[in-house]
């Protein structure tokens, strides 16, 4: 303890201050007292200070739980895009069967009723033959752009299927041979046949256009390209057509007088030679 004379330091034991000599009986027990008072005031201080630091963690804990909490619990706007479902390619042979048959039963069905039904003139069955086959091959192509020459062969083997079907039908009714006698049938068989598979052909190609450059689903094939070149204008507003054709003039234009020179020595040559013979 110290002192309360001359605040220096004294055994607790000690009655007198060694320094100043003052009697200390008195001020001993006051002292204690103080002592013990300080004492419990730094105790009770530094409980104080460890429940302020619990009590400021666990506030800090709860804080942090709350704010994991409202993070979780932010409603957070999510766009759900549907998923893409590609349509299954359509069936080639499926649309094969829906374009021949329809050809084929309609263009009998013509055969028969503009022959033998109504007796009308041949020409009108021609037309029908030309007339009929396209749209089927028109919607073919709108179908299967890409299969251009595979559908191409079916209008021929319809061409082939309904020119058989119509020798059957009036070898039935005329009571003649099925297969042509004469080559003038045959080549007007072979006829009717070009002019369907031609005439389904024709549709293909208007089909494949039209899902080319109005629909924009597909890269149209050569052939197309052809036509469309063909008949489509430049910047100068001339026409593919028109382009090759003054080239083909050009050309022969370029190639007459050769040929005629060639032809003039070729005749001159062969006269005189006769006349030496």
């Amino acid at each position: 303890m110290r002192c309360p004379y001359c605040v220096s330091e004294v055994e607790d034991a000690a009655l007198v201050c060694p320094r100043c000599t003052r009697d200390l009986y008195l001020f001993k027990p006051l002292l204690e007292k103080l002592g013990a008072l300080e004492k419990a005031v730094a105790e009770q201080a530094k409980g104080i200070a460890e429940g302020a630091e619990a009590r400021i963690a666990a506030l800090e804990a709860e804080l942090a739980a709350m704010k994991a909490d409202r993070a979780v619990a932010i409603p957070v706007e999510v766009t759900v895009q549907p998923a893409h479902v590609e349509a299954p390619a359509p069936n080639f042979l499926l649309g094969v069967l829906q374009a021949l048959v329809p050809v084929v039963a309609l263009l009998l069905v013509a055969h028969g009723l503009l022959l033998f039904v109504y007796d009308v003139k041949p020409l009108y069955l021609r037309i029908a033959t030309i007339l009929i086959p396209m749209p089927f091959g028109f919607l073919l192509a709108m179908q299967h752009p890409t299969r251009l020459w595979a559908s191409c062969g079916t209008g021929f083997v319809a061409a082939v299927l309904a020119v058989l079907g119509m020798l059957v039908i009036t070898a039935t009714i005329d009571k003649v041979p099925v297969l042509p006698q004469d080559l003038r049938d045959w080549r007007e068989t072979l006829e009717y046949v070009l002019s369907i598979g031609l005439a389904f052909f024709a549709g293909l190609l208007g089909g494949q256009m039209y899902a080319a450059f109005r629909l924009k689903k597909v890269q149209p094939g050569r052939v197309v390209l052809l036509i469309a070149k063909a008949v489509t204008p430049d910047k100068d507003g001339e026409f593919g057509i028109e382009r090759a054709a003054k080239r083909i003039d050009k050309m022969v234009k370029a190639t007459t007088p050769v040929a005629t020179g060639a032809t003039s020595l070729y005749l001159g040559l062969k006269a005189y030679l006769g006349g030496l013979g």
